[in-house]
């Protein structure tokens, strides 16, 4: 769990960095499949499903990923229906988590070495 302080542990950071790395990967993906008509409801479709079912789960870890799951998969519906700068959102959202998942793992490697 965290600590009282402002510094993560090692471990925590790279939980953090995997995890966040991987969904800056995973929305790069969604916001390249968007662009095929049919793929794109498709899996719009299943991750709003999907977050459907985690909110509905007994952790807040579920309920979190769930929530997030939710938002992706709405957020692509929603760009297929082009409506507002949708596409742009997941692109920039997707970057955004790969630069943190990287903060993150830099950090976590450089505390291994201490």
């Amino acid at each position: 769990m965290a600590n009282s302080g402002t510094e993560l542990e090692p471990a925590e950071r790279g939980t953090r960095g995997f995890i966040s790395a991987g969904a800056g990967i995973g929305l790069l993906g969604l916001n390249a499949l968007i662009s095929i008509p049919v793929v794109g409801w498709v899996v719009g479709g299943a991750l709003a499903l999907l977050g459907f079912v985690g909110i509905g789960g007994g952790t807040k870890t579920d309920r979190t990923y769930g929530t997030v799951a939710l938002v992706a998969g709405a957020a692509t519906i929603l760009a297929q229906l082009h409506i507002g700068p949708l596409h742009f959102a997941l692109g920039a959202g997707g970057l955004g988590l790969l630069a943190y998942g990287a903060f993150n793992l830099f950090k976590f490697f450089r505390g291994l070495r201490k």
